[in-house]
Order: C-alpha cells, then sequence, then structure tokens
C-alpha cells in the first residue's frame, strides 16, 4: 500500500499572485481527465441515467436531480453551471482549489460542501476533491476523475434499490457521504493489515529501513486531516436547523457521526501504534549503530599499544639494544599478541 503524495505544496495555495477573488483556476493535476456531465433523474417510480454534453440541454422537470460533473479542469463548463443554479463564484472558486478544507456552508438558495475523498486503487491510496451542492430538488456533485466511490448509489437510483428513490434529495446526499466513509473503513482495514506487516518486519526481521514506517505514518497523518474536519463540518451542521435537511433524515446523520468517530479512533490507535514502531525501530537502528562503533573502539583501542611499540621498534636508528638478537622478533610479536589478548579479556570481563 502506497500513498500518492497528498502533500504536494504547490497545491497549497488559495490563488495565483495577483488574481482576484472567485477567479477560476484548477489547482490540481488531474488537467488531461475526459469532461462527463452524468445526470440521474429519478422520482418514485424509476430512474434515468444519461449524459450531456452542455449543461445548457438539462430541462428540470417535477423529478428529483444528481448531476455528476467529473473533471474539474473545463473551467468554462464550471462556470456555466454555476451560472444555471446561481452558485456564488467564491463557491465556484472553491470547487476548483483542490487544497480547501472539508466544510459545510449554507448559502441564498443552496448548500454548499467539500470533502476528500480517499479510497484504494491497485494498492495505492488515492485521494480526490470531491465539491458537493444542494439545492432545492437538486445536487450537483463535482470530482476531479472518474471513478467507482460512488458507482453503488448510482445502482441503487437505477435499480430502486432501498428507500433512495422515495426519500428526499437530501437522502441521496447522505447517501454519498456514507459512501465516502465506507471507503475510510476500508483504508483503515488496509491500514491494519500494513501495520502488521511491518510489525513483524521490525520485531523478528531486524527492519533497519524507517521508509516503510515513516510513509505508513504519513498517510495516517493525511487520513487524521481528512477525517477531523469532515466530523467537524458534519456535527456543526446537524446541530443547527437547516431548510435542507428534513427532520426525518436527523438519525441517518447521527449514525454517520457514529462511523467517523469510530474511523477517527481507529486512525488515533494506529497512529499511536505507529509512533511507537517508529520509536522502537530508531531506537534498535541506534542500538546497531552503538554495536558496530563499540567494535569498531575495539579494535581501535587494541591497536594503539601495537601501533606504539611497532612505531618504537621501527626507528631507524644505527644502535638500538635487542636488534641483533637472534629470538627479537618472537619475543616482540608474543608480548604483541598478550597485550591484545590481555585488552580483549578486559573487555570481556567488563562486557564491553
Amino acid at each position: 500500500m502506497r500513498l500518492l503524495d497528498p502533500f504536494n505544496i504547490n497545491h497549497l495555495k488559495k490563488s495565483g499572485v495577483g488574481e482576484l477573488p472567485g477567479s477560476l483556476n484548477y489547482t490540481g493535476t488531474h488537467k488531461k481527465v475526459e469532461v462527463t456531465l452524468e445526470v440521474l433523474a429519478y422520482g418514485k417510480d424509476g430512474c434515468q441515467r444519461y449524459l450531456l454534453r452542455d449543461i445548457d440541454e438539462l430541462q428540470i422537470e417535477d423529478k428529483k436531480y444528481w448531476i455528476n460533473v467529473t473533471g474539474l479542469h473545463d473551467i468554462e463548463l464550471i462556470r456555466k453551471i454555476g451560472e444555471k443554479f446561481q452558485v456564488h463564484l467564491l463557491d465556484l472558486e472553491d470547487v476548483v482549489h483542490v487544497s480547501q478544507r472539508s466544510k459545510i456552508e449554507i448559502r441564498e438558495g443552496y448548500l454548499f460542501s467539500i470533502f476528500k475523498m480517499v479510497y484504494l486503487k491497485e494498492e495505492l491510496v488515492q485521494h480526490e476533491h470531491v465539491s458537493m451542492v444542494l439545492a432545492d430538488k437538486v445536487l450537483i456533485s463535482f470530482q476531479e476523475i472518474a471513478g467507482n466511490v460512488f458507482d453503488g448509489v448510482k445502482e441503487h437510483l437505477v435499480q430502486g434499490n432501498g428507500r433512495i428513490r422515495a426519500m428526499p434529495i437530501d437522502y441521496l446526499f447522505y447517501s454519498l457521504l456514507d459512501a465516502l466513509t465506507d471507503q475510510y473503513f476500508l483504508i483503515i482495514n488496509s491500514f491494519a493489515s500494513a501495520f502488521n506487516e511491518l510489525e513483524v518486519k521490525v520485531l523478528e526481521e531486524n527492519l533497519s529501513n524507517t521508509d516503510e514506517v515513516y510513509r505508513l505514518r504519513k498517510e495516517l497523518l493525511y487520513l487524521m486531516s481528512v477525517i477531523g474536519p469532515i466530523r467537524e463540518a458534519i456535527q456543526n451542521f446537524t446541530m443547527g436547523e437547516s431548510d435542507y435537511f428534513s427532520h426525518g433524515i436527523i438519525p441517518y446523520y447521527a449514525d454517520l457521526m457514529d462511523h467517523l468517530k469510530q474511523i477517527s479512533d481507529s486512525v488515533k490507535s494506529y497512529r499511536e501504534m505507529t509512533d511507537s514502531l517508529y520509536a522502537m525501530q530508531m531506537a534498535k537502528v541506534s542500538t546497531d549503530m552503538n554495536k558496530t562503533i563499540m567494535t569498531l573502539t575495539v579494535f581501535s583501542t587494541i591497536f594503539i599499544p601495537l601501533s606504539f611499540l611497532a612505531g618504537v621498534f621501527g626507528m631507524n636508528f644505527k644502535y638500538f639494544p635487542g636488534m641483533d638478537y637472534r629470538n627479537a622478533i618472537h619475543i616482540f610479536t608474543a608480548v604483541c599478541v598478550a597485550i591484545a589478548a590481555g585488552m580483549l579479556s578486559y573487555f570481556k570481563l567488563r562486557k564491553w
């Protein structure tokens, strides 16, 4: 499992230098994605699913509409959608600025929200900026790329499963948030598997490379930064009164809050365990380094007196006592070996 880096500082700017507030400039990286405009018009009796080439082709009838826009780099399309549904230019700016924090805000005539979609794709943790506009019988969702996170909700609408067709449009809004939350659970399960594998490597295989543990810590940190604002936004919004949420939908959001709290607690637990694992790994690396330094120090200490003796007896004096003695070299070698053996015995006695 690997994280597609969400901490790209090039995306953290709100707008370019010198740009006016409300300037639409997509700050993400998915600029070659095919732009699609998908509509699901539904009611109690059925659901129609079709694609539009232009938002002006949409004719609003006595139905509920989910308009899903894929691809945020088509600024002209975003602008036309905003004009058709009277979405404020500053909110459209937040739609295309992918570094915006998750939030839910009430505007005149609609509800505007931003969330972060996190999901697994081929063992890669993908993240995506998702915006939603909830108005009377219309929900507009904006996605950076095409994905399968919302496919389950679309199938429920088309096949008529559950209560989604009969419920007000705010139930569709809840269903999309629930789909996002389900992906968070899948990510947590992946984190659990990755953590268990790392724990085995660190404890049993003496893994010394800290890259894997650091990457997992980074992924958990990002997920914490995603879930926290979502919980805060939903909690603050459901505590007040709103014309965009029917009274019967509140228990569903309470259940959603419980799920987010469970995910948040799991992320915090894994973050703490990963920090402990990282500290343990660093301690093992430090211990191994100390053992290496100790070994080198022992060898250096042993060779200090030997080097001194070799230097003294290797001086090129014309007259040197004992140089003419036949067994001088044997005596010198024996003395050096005795010194080395004595020092090794001393180090072993001291358990160095």
